[in-house]
């Protein structure tokens, strides 16, 4: 799919503000695409949303392009959408159904993280209430409790790490609360001049009024880390423990981003899986100063598919693979 020229873009992002909407929603179909996973859903008319009362929401034009023609020799990638973006240049390497609107599952942590950033002081404490809490025994969970209080750092460790949608949520509805918080996520996404997406809640769970892009989630992945050094260091993060304090017990907290241990250069970023979404990752890595970023949806081993889109956008840069080839198929023996 097209995206419109960048003037368009800016002209539509500037109507939607005037009016102050927190959304680009419509009611325009999704495009179809062959798969056994379930666009998102929009809504059946425009949502709209409480106002996002004075929160910080950071204003800038984050956009990619690409060249007439896309690079060709790309590994083959069994996902339903993706990007590949040189993020020191801005051009889109390899895509697929860049724009198709799909559920994003935990990337949706990344603009959290991002409006939690923009908001609140790492060292800001915020205690757990049971409004918060009471997420499935399904959910990726920090472990938290009602009472315990913890900085916004430590919770955005639980949110990234181990992709706690305790975390998730405590970050938001004991600080704002969740409306507010939501509404700003929405908010900011219209302050990226961004077209594709909509946030429902901070943990990315399903829901019909949730769905992003892959270039979406790309500029505001690209955007969160070039902003946020605390951001890029809790991503890179192997695994951490918080020792235990009068307010709080001690978390041993891992990263879930199976990337890390698939590509040498990767330097994290956030996946994601649910039942409507599949598996889903934002992967970055870092090789002799070039940064490349890449957004699979709905894939299959997503990590071990980026590891080898990485190893191939960076052979576009001159540099030599990382990993060994991909074993060619074994012929059938013949009778």
């Amino acid at each position: 799919m097209l995206r419109p020229p960048p003037y368009v873009r800016i002209a539509l992002v500037a109507a939607v503000a005037a009016v102050g909407v927190g959304t680009l929603a419509t009611t325009s179909r999704l495009p179809i695409a062959p798969s056994g996973v379930a666009a998102a859903t929009r809504p059946p008319a425009p949502l709209t949303q409480a106002p996002w009362f004075d929160m910080n929401v950071a204003h800038a034009n984050v956009s990619f392009w690409a060249p007439s023609t896309l690079p060709v020799g790309a590994p083959p990638m069994r996902a339903r959408a993706g990007i590949l973006v040189d993020m020191d240049t801005g051009e889109i390497l390899w895509e697929k159904q860049q724009d198709l609107e799909l559920a994003p599952a935990s990337l949706t942590k990344v603009l959290a993280s991002l409006v939690a950033l923009e908001n609140f002081t790492p060292s800001q404490e915020v205690t757990v209430t049971a409004d918060a809490l009471g997420q499935s025994a399904a959910d990726t969970l920090m472990g938290l409790k009602a009472g315990e209080t913890l900085t916004v750092e430590q919770l955005l460790d639980g949110m990234l790490l181990p992709s706690g949608d305790d975390a998730a949520s405590a970050i938001a509805i004991d600080t704002v609360g969740e409306a507010r918080f939501v509404a700003a996520m929405n908010a900011q996404v219209v302050a990226l001049g961004l077209a594709d997406s909509h946030f429902s809640a901070t943990a990315g769970l399903d829901d019909p009024a949730l769905y992003s892009s892959a270039y979406d989630l790309a500029a505001i992945a690209d955007y969160t880390y070039q902003q946020f050094p605390l951001f890029d260091q809790i991503v890179d993060t192997r695994s951490i423990s918080l020792p235990a304090t009068a307010e709080h017990p001690a978390f041993h907290l891992r990263n879930l981003d199976a990337l890390l241990q698939a590509y040498p250069a990767a330097v994290g970023m956030k996946p994601g899986w649910t039942g409507n979404a599949g598996a889903c990752l934002i992967g970055m890595a870092v090789r002799d100063g070039h940064h490349l970023l890449a957004v699979l949806l709905s894939a299959n081993y997503p990590a071990r598919l980026e590891a080898r889109l990485l190893d191939w956008g960076f052979q576009l840069e001159g540099l030599p693979p990382l990993l060994p080839p991909t074993p060619a198929p074994t012929a059938a023996p013949t009778a």
